[in-house]
């Protein structure tokens, strides 16, 4: 299956973003030791940093429900792994591992806690074990704790792999095992009579050899009447010993003494073989890491096997009798889904904790640890992230208004307590407003219909909601309470599966009850808008079994489907369907009908039934758990299901408008040979969609599309497609379809939700959008000048999509995958044969030669921004996404007289992440824009501004058409303070030149890098809908993720009669300061041949500058140029906007010490050639007039780190307010009103990251500082 075929269907990740799978399902590595307290708190260690997604290193406690105990106090905690725990009598806790301190504290690899958590430096282990790790523990009778492991020495004696620490932390030296094991102990255990047992990987013990195991005295001798001939064959990692004293052995050996014994053994207390026990063959694989032994004598034994036992098939846990027989009761599913089984304890009702290095058990997303019962059921509530539901999603429902209903078992969302009901917001998150302070139902929550005045009916097995009794059925108000106009008397009896809304308001309920407010309906009945029982709607004696499913057809009909085999006493094998009256419709004929249940039916638009199940054959015919009925309720052969579904169930059926089919339920192995995973989607044939896919790891129960046109999903699952989402997700499709067949459009014109088919040639008038996009072979579709095809998802198809100069094709997902080609047409300025234009390619795999075929083939260069210089390129070399080149004009272009050249670029179009290596620090690198329509230079700016110095800068070919003497060929300049041009404003129009952050299709530019360098991401946040017609040309189009930023601003060029141009920009900008700023100050690339015209601040020279914000008239700004040119030239405002518009502007020349006035008349000058960086100084008062104004000593205002705390101080001046911006100019904090010459920023999370931080003073003075916080 190729990579189109994936696309429609992914998560909308917008939908609760709470749950992003950052909050985890548990452990993010491998837990090694889990051990169990009196009080049912469970400790857990291992390899893992964090828990849930929160960092919680190496060690943590949960209560029993799987939340972590916030009042395990460890501090900073330990500094590598937690290897295994042991709990003493009095509730501390004994830990090892490879860790060799603990929350500031160094300790060798052992220590003890005390039951808060805290150090418990009675117990002395600051040298303990130098070198390896302590692997295992176990406590003996006098409080003193035999360790093992790989470590040599103890407190610096010699201590091989095994020693007796005393009660207070100190080495035993009584305890005298000379050289002791010759590798890894695993495992240690002590026997009743305080003899030793080790086991690991080692073949001699002081000298013995005995090859994994060895039994040892009290005082360290080896235990010579423990006899293991040759013992084993291979490692041992697991050891237990049972109540009886018969010793269990796991591990990766074969053999035991000569005898088969495949990876688990009994041994008698005298190391025999223990023959009773009854393995057979054994495991066919893997290893054994853990035996446990529970309360009966039924031994739990985990891994990493798989394939048998004993013939039987395992997978990393199972459970066996005292004699080694396979429990058959005992069904963990599909358990782990890798990895391995290294931690078991039992909980005191019979449960077990398991831990290891699997991520998933049983389908669910399980982070290494799990809790199951007694014969292997997993808690799926146990662990949750406090995330999404905690518990199955049965019933979503839409509302008008965006938001949606949910139904189900679950009794949490996002952590907060929803019991079985809840009401979410358009984005996913909780609605606060919806049953507030009401305890919801006490039962399942299986169905619900909503209403058309929004009141919702819902049923299940609940028998009160927000305390008051509701038989199995209530009605609610949109606010979630009960509507008291709602009469059920007693409501139903048992269980309620299924309701449908008639019409008239009447409800169809359906289930598993055999009464209704005390009068006999055997499993369905209809009740009045009012609740009470329908008296006309006669069943007779109903059905024998539970109905799952009601669906009420156009006509009024009513067709049931579920597990009962007779109606009225006729038989009528899982399906019959009613006339409005309740009696049975004999025009509907089902034969045989259903070998097993129906639990699911729908209508296509032509009233053909879509019947969903268990089932695998229908009147005889194989029909494997979906199939199509005709009207009259014969099987349509037409509808082409071929195998069907290999396994599980169809529990859920959705029709979309074009007749397509969403399907979910338990299946997950094939329907019809194609692999699917709980849901699929199938056109209206029957054939498998393969332009949809969405796997999931547990049931899907229920699917509804939403107003928008997206679709929910609801289940017992805790994966969409790998992406972690907690029993609902939003995912997006095409709801819609329609084929274009040289006439018209066969189900409609282009939206948003179709699919868009092009069967023959197609040319649009206006913009247009699409779900998704398709042409035929040998058709072309036309976009004009200036218009775009938007699509939500892939365009796909062989033939070609033609854009036509300034056409757009715009994506908005990263994810998609385009396969159809396309012809992108751009357009130059008039340039000459000799001028360059920076080009980037938005297909994959363009070649350089075919952008211009007729340019000489020297002329094609890319820039090596760490050599900085152009690099001559190959014109069949092809054009590296993302990457800037530039090509000179085809050599049939005249020197004199300037044309406009028209390139195409054919292939693929980009789409989606492109990462741009940019070079290190204060280099020059070409890039562009890399998709077949417009970026926002805003987004770009602000998405890499810890790689980039935040200015663009744009090559334009200004040739003139009148016969200047000088041309203004430069570099236009844009950051986040605006975009400087390089030929002056027309009198009538805007500056075509003056950049305004939209970045067209094949265009290139130079960005600075910053920091080192790194990766430029290009991405489809930047991309924007419509306005492809150049970057230079300004437009309406509104731009996305842009942040608003209050700027007032000023262009002024310098000009003279000839031609020679430059301007500069000088802007007081929301989140700038007055010092250098990246992002809001570009530096001049004096890419003008002849002059060069900028603002100066901290010696650098500025094409653009941003400053500090309030603006005030007493700010002064230094101007600086060069000239290659002597003679007249002319100052002038190009542009102002913000507050300057009303705001007089003056220029100071120092030179002949003038003010003027810049707003009455332009200001001409004469010139030498040369810098002049001293001359002119922009003012907004007239000085001459002005008298001196108190102006605040910055220095005078202090901002510092204080104990991780940022601190302002003010020496002179009372503190009005404090703004903090990050370096892209997003306002982090704002605090107004201080009135205190003294203020702690409170609530500010440090992250070692540049912060702006203004000042603003009562005295109306502004202090703008720079600050590493």
């Amino acid at each position: 299956m190729s990579a189109v075929h994936s696309q429609q269907g992914k998560v909308d990740l917008a939908f609760n973003t709470f749950d992003d799978g950052l909050q985890g399902d548990g452990f993010d590595n491998t837990v090694r030791t889990v051990s169990l307290q009196t009080d049912g708190r469970l400790i857990v260690g291992g390899d893992y940093l964090n828990f849930n997604g929160a960092s919680t290193p190496y060690l943590c406690r949960l209560y029993s429900d799987g939340s972590k105990d916030t009042s395990f106090g460890l501090g900073t905690g330990f500094n590598n792994k937690v290897y295994c725990s042991l709990q003493q009598p009095d509730g501390k806790i004994v830990l090892g591992g490879s860790f060799t301190s603990f929350d500031g504290s160094t300790v060798g690899r052992l220590i003890r806690l005390n039951s808060d958590g805290s150090h418990d430096i009675t117990f002395n282990t600051t040298i303990a074990a130098s070198t390896g790790i302590v692997h295992s523990a176990a406590l003996q009778t006098d409080g003193s704790i035999i360790v093992v492991g790989s470590f040599t020495k103890y407190n610096g004696v010699n201590a091989y792999r095994v020693a007796r620490i005393l009660s207070n932390g100190y080495l035993d030296t009584t305890f005298v095992t000379g050289t002791g094991a010759s590798g890894l102990v695993q495992e240690v255990e002590i026997q009743a009579d305080g003899k030793i047992i080790l086991a690991g990987s080692f073949i001699s013990f002081n000298g013995t050899s005995c090859n994994g195991i060895i039994r040892l005295n009290n005082n360290g001798s080896v235990d010579a009447s423990f006899v293991i001939g040759t013992s084993f064959n291979d490692d041992i990692a697991a050891l237990t010993i049972q109540s009886d004293g018969k010793i269990l052995v796991g591990g990766d050996f074969t053999s035991f003494n000569g005898v088969l014994s495949n990876r688990i053994i009994r041994l008698n207390t005298d190391g025999s073989i223990d023959t009773a026990f009854t393995s057979g063959i054994g495991f066919s694989n893997g290893g054994v890491d853990v035996i446990k032994v529970n309360s009966v004598g039924a031994i739990m034994a985990g891994g990493s096997f798989t394939g048998t036992y004993n013939g039987t098939d395992v997978n990393r846990l199972v459970l066996l009798d005292s004699n080694g027989v396979i429990n058959p009761m005992f069904d963990i599913g599909s358990g782990p889904a890798t990895a391995t089984v290294y931690a078991l304890a039992e909980d005191l009702d019979g449960s077990w904790y398991v831990g290891g290095s699997f991520s998933v058990f049983d389908s669910q997303n399980q982070g290494r640890l799990v809790k199951i019962d007694a014969v292997g059921t997993l808690d799926i509530g146990y662990l949750t992230a406090g995330v999404g539901f905690d518990n199955s999603v049965l019933k979503i429902i839409p509302l008008p208004d965006n938001k949606t209903m949910a139904f189900g078992s679950f009794s949490k969302f996002n952590g907060t307590n929803v019991a079985r009901i809840t009401r979410l917001l358009e984005d996913g998150a909780l609605d606060a407003t919806f049953n507030i302070s009401g305890s919801g139902a006490d039962g399942i929550i299986k169905n619900a219909v909503i209403q058309p005045d929004n009141k919702i009916v819902f049923a299940g097995a609940f028998t009160s909601y927000n305390g008051v009794f509701a038989n199995r059925i209530t009605r609610i108000s949109s606010d979630g309470l009960i509507d008291p106009t709602f009469n059920i008397g007693t409501g139903s009896n048992n269980q309620i599966y299924a309701l449908a809304l008639q019409p008239d308001g009447k409800i169809i309920i359906a289930g598993n009850f055999t009464n209704y407010n005390g009068i006999l309906v055997n499993r369905i009945a209809r009740l009045l808008s009012d609740g009470t029982l329908d008296s006309s709607f006669n069943i007779g004696l109903g059905a024998d079994a539970i109905v799952e499913a009601v669906l009420l057809q156009p006509d009024g009909k009513i067709v049931l489907g579920g597990r009962f085999s007779t109606f009225n006493g006729i038989s009528y094998n899982r399906m019959v369907r009613l006339n409005t009256d309740g009696s049975i419709d004999s025009g509907f004929s089902i034969g045989a009908g259903f070998d097993k249940y129906v639990y699911t039916i729908a209508i296509q638009s032509d009233n053909k039934l879509i019947v969903g199940g268990r089932f695998l054959n229908y009147a005889g015919a194989s029909a494997k758990r979906v199939l199509r009925l005709n009207s009259n309720g014969s099987l349509d052969t037409s509808f082409i299901t071929g195998t069907g579904f290999s396994s599980g169930e169809v529990r859920t059926i959705l029709v979309q408008p074009d007749d397509r089919l969403l399907l979910g339920g338990t299946f997950s192995g094939t329907y019809n040979g194609i692999a699917v995973k709980r849901m699929a989607r199938l056109l209206a044939t029957g054939v498998y969609d393969d332009t949809f896919s969405v796997n999931l790891n547990s049931t899907l129960y229920s699917i509804c599309f939403t107003p928008n046109n997206k679709v929910m999903i609801g289940g017992n699952f805790n994966s969409v497609s790998g992406i972690t989402k907690h029993r609902v997700a939003r995912v997006k499709l095409c709801t819609n379809s329609s084929i274009w067949n040289g006439i018209a459009w066969s189900n409609g014109l282009p939206s948003a939700e179709r699919t868009i088919t092009f069967n023959m040639d197609h040319l649009f008038l206006t913009s247009v959008n699409a779900c998704s996009c398709s042409i035929s072979s040998g058709n072309t579709v036309t976009i004009p000048n200036g218009n775009t095809l938007g699509l939500v998802f892939e365009y796909s198809g062989t033939g070609t999509l033609v854009l036509e100069n300034n056409a757009a094709l715009y994506q908005s997902e990263d994810q998609i995958i385009n396969t159809g080609s396309i012809q992108l047409k751009r357009k130059t300025t008039p340039i000459l044969k000799t001028d360059y234009t920076y080009w980037s390619s938005p297909v994959s795999n363009q070649k350089l030669i075919d952008v211009s075929p007729f340019t000489l083939s020297d002329k094609f260069y890319s820039f090596n921004a760490s050599a900085n210089e152009w690099h001559n390129e190959t014109p069949t070399n092809v054009m590296g996404i993302g990457n800037g080149y530039i090509i000179r004009g085809p050599e049939s272009f005249s020197t004199i007289i300037p044309a406009i050249y028209e390139a195409a670029f054919t292939g693929v179009p980009n789409n989606g992440i492109m990462a741009i290596p940019i070079a290190t620090t204060d280099t020059s690198n070409l890039i562009g824009n890399p998709y077949p329509s417009a970026i926002d230079a805003d987004v770009f700016i602000t998405t890499n501004a810890g790689v980039t110095d935040g200015t663009i800068y744009l090559w334009t070919h200004n040739t003139p058409i009148t016969n200047n003497v000088y041309t203004s060929d430069d570099y236009a300049v844009y950051n986040l303070s605006g975009g400087v041009g390089t030929s002056a404003a027309l009198k009538l129009g805007v500056n075509n030149t003056k950049p305004d952050g939209k970045i067209a299709s094949g265009q290139a530019f130079f960005v600075t890098s910053t920091n080192g360098g790194g990766t430029a991401i290009f991405n489809n946040s930047m991309r924007i809908v419509g306005d492809n017609t150049s970057f230079f040309k300004s437009g309406s189009i509104k731009k996305q993720n842009q942040i608003n930023r209050e700027k007032d601003r000023i262009w002024l060029n310098l000009s003279n009669s000839q031609g020679a141009f430059k301007q500069t920009l000088i802007g007081y900008i929301e989140g700038a300061t007055n010092d250098y700023d990246t992002s809001f100050d570009g530096e001049s690339f004096d890419g003008n041949e002849y002059i060069d015209f900028y603002s100066i601040n901290q010696d650098k020279n500025l094409v653009i500058q941003g400053r500090a914000l309030p603006f005030q008239q007493t700010d002064v700004v230094p101007l600086g140029y060069s000239t290659t040119i002597k003679g007249v030239f002319t100052i002038n405002i190009d542009a102002v906007d913000g507050l300057l518009s009303n705001q007089a502007v003056f220029i100071e020349d120092k030179l002949n010490n003038t003010i003027f006035d810049l707003k009455s008349e332009n200001y001409t000058f004469n010139t030498e050639t040369g810098i002049f960086n001293d001359r002119f100084v922009l003012h907004y008062t007239d000085k001459t007039l002005a008298t001196d104004e108190f102006e605040i000593d910055k220095e005078s205002v202090a901002v510092f780190n204080k104990n991780k705390q940022l601190q302002i101080n003010s020496a002179t001046a009372v503190i009005d307010k404090v703004m903090i911006y990050d370096l892209s100019g997003r306002k982090v904090y704002q605090k107004n009103n201080i009135n205190a010459v003294k203020f702690p920023v409170l609530n500010l999370v440090s992250s070692q990251h540049v912060l702006l931080v203004k000042i603003v003073l009562q005295n109306g003075q502004t202090v703008a500082k720079k600050i590493i916080y």
